[in-house]
């Protein structure tokens, strides 16, 4: 090695701590380790791509973004480099860009299952199901045991009689599982009967997920009930119209609880030509985070959080927020869909006085199902409990009732049931809100090839139907434990978050 190198040794510690950081969720401390390798050897890919993978996972995915697409002019003859990078695109929302590399990976070693999984998820993100199902079909012909590939390929079309896996998903559940693995399987079987119309057996395949699932989370839905009920104390209209924030008005906020019809809403938008979605940020918690973390100097609990978050800045923190959105190429307004800003709603309105904000609503059994029946990664432990599900889901809808008050004709509030019946209504009601003009692309939003990385990536490439609407009345003997605590808490003005339309 010429001499005026720096050790290797030290270069590879510092890579190595990076990486064992991330994996140890240490993203902080796994960036400055990356940083101190980049600076030994700016020009090393290596170096770049694992700065790139801790920017993702301190929520700067705007920044890993743009170094991800100059480490792809790097070509390097190595699967598992394509690999990597493909990965890195992909937590960047930019499957497009990853899927080549994932097809280089796989050409060059053809038999490895996870590069064969990630060419999948990749195709799977930008709508190609018929080539995921056949890259999975390969993947479960090399490793018949692989679990993650049975879930992913259950969930891609809707089965049918004459054509289903129900037998695989059996065999492997008769079979001596690990827990996460037994999890994933129980979540594939239920999907697939529920598909069947075999309502009793789904149902008893999903609890049996559900129940696991909870065993695994030290959870209690109390701590967030008590958090989202003191923002409502804290967030009267004073503090949320109070000051001056950033004065962009690129921001449309889509928010609501998962499974409610936010995606199907962020494709509407996505589909009008002045409008380009940047998925599920993490930004606006993030900058929030960090405001409140140089106000005390140290991390605070979830409390004092939302009590000291009315402290900062509006202004910076709006700015803040737009520099981690980051730049959007040719749009002028951007789709933030992070499903839990509907905690930070006040502060949003603050911050970004001129942004859009809109919640969705939905039916609220059908919505808890929804909830129920979907694996979450890292997110949401208060669906895996059907009490758990309803302290919620009430909490939940007095919150938003509490910004209608304060924030009127600044939220839109869509019922998803309304935009199901009513497509066109709804969907002019929503561009006038956001100040865009009619285009009836909007309405064929299912025909465009976009990325979809969320929950219902499936469901928007098919057009608008009510096939979910009233679902849950399936289960209505095994939903009683939610059904019950719901109506004891139902207020005087019923569960609809809108008034009822004229159709």
């Amino acid at each position: 090695m010429p001499s005026d190198l720096p050790a290797t040794t030290e270069f590879e510690d510092w890579l190595n701590k990076a990486r064992a950081l991330v994996r140890g969720n240490r993203p902080v401390e796994a960036l400055e380790c990356a940083s101190r390798a980049l600076a030994l050897r700016p020009a090393d890919p290596w170096s770049g791509l694992v700065y790139g993978q801790c920017l993702v996972a301190v929520g700067q995915r705007a920044e890993a973004h743009k170094l991800a697409i100059s480490l792809v002019a790097v070509q390097i003859e190595q699967p598992c480099w394509n690999d990597a990078l493909g990965t890195l695109l992909t937590y960047c929302e930019d499957p497009e860009r990853a899927l080549p590399l994932f097809t280089r990976a796989v050409a060059m070693e053809p038999a490895r299952s996870e590069y064969l999984y990630n060419l999948a998820a990749a195709q799977r993100m930008i709508g190609d199901l018929n080539g995921a199902v056949q890259t999975l079909d390969q993947l479960i012909a090399i490793a018949p045991e692989d679990v993650q590939a049975h879930y992913m390929r259950a969930d891609l079309r809707a089965q049918t009689a004459a054509s289903n896996h129900t037998p695989e998903l059996r065999r492997l559940l008769h079979k001596k599982q690990p827990l996460h693995s037994e999890i994933m399987l129980c979540f594939a079987l239920g999907k697939e009967l529920e598909d069947l119309g075999c309502w009793d057996e789904c149902f008893l395949w999903l609890n049996r997920g559900c129940n696991l699932q909870r065993r695994l989370i030290a959870y209690d839905v109390q701590d967030d009930v008590r958090t989202i009920n003191r923002i409502t104390e804290l967030h009267d209209a004073a503090p949320v119209n109070y000051g001056s924030g950033a004065e962009s008005e690129a921001p449309i906020f889509i928010f609501g609880l998962p499974r409610s019809g936010t995606t199907l809403v962020e494709q509407i938008l996505d589909s009008h030509s002045a409008v380009c979605s940047a998925g599920e940020l993490q930004a606006f918690p993030l900058a929030a985070v960090n405001a409140v973390r140089r106000l005390t100097g140290h991390p605070v609990g979830k409390l004092e959080f939302v009590e000291r978050l009315r402290d900062v800045d509006s202004r910076e923190l709006g700015e803040a927020y737009l520099r981690l959105a980051g730049p959007r190429d040719g749009a002028v307004r951007f789709i933030d869909k992070q499903p839990l800003n509907y905690l930070y709603t006040g502060t949003i309105s603050r911050a970004l006085p001129n942004a859009r904000l809109i919640v969705l609503a939905r039916e609220p059994t059908d919505t808890c199902y929804a909830m129920y029946k979907t694996l979450f990664t890292n997110a949401y432990p208060f669906s895996y409990d059907l009490i758990d599900l309803a302290h919620y889901y009430v909490a939940w809808h007095a919150l938003i009732r509490h910004w209608q008050t304060v924030l009127g004709e600044r939220l839109l509030t869509v019922q998803y049931e309304d935009l199901v019946a009513n497509q066109e209504t709804v969907t002019r009601r929503i561009l006038a809100h956001c100040g865009l003009p009619w285009e009836p692309a909007c309405l064929q939003f299912h025909t465009r090839q976009r990325v979809v990385t969320t929950a219902s990536a499936i469901q928007v490439r098919r057009p608008l139907n009510a096939d979910s609407v009233g679902r849950w009345r399936h289960f209505r003997q095994q939903l009683l434990p939610l059904t019950s605590h719901l109506s004891t808490c139902e207020p005087a003005y019923g569960w609809r978050l809108v008034p009822a339309m004229a159709h």
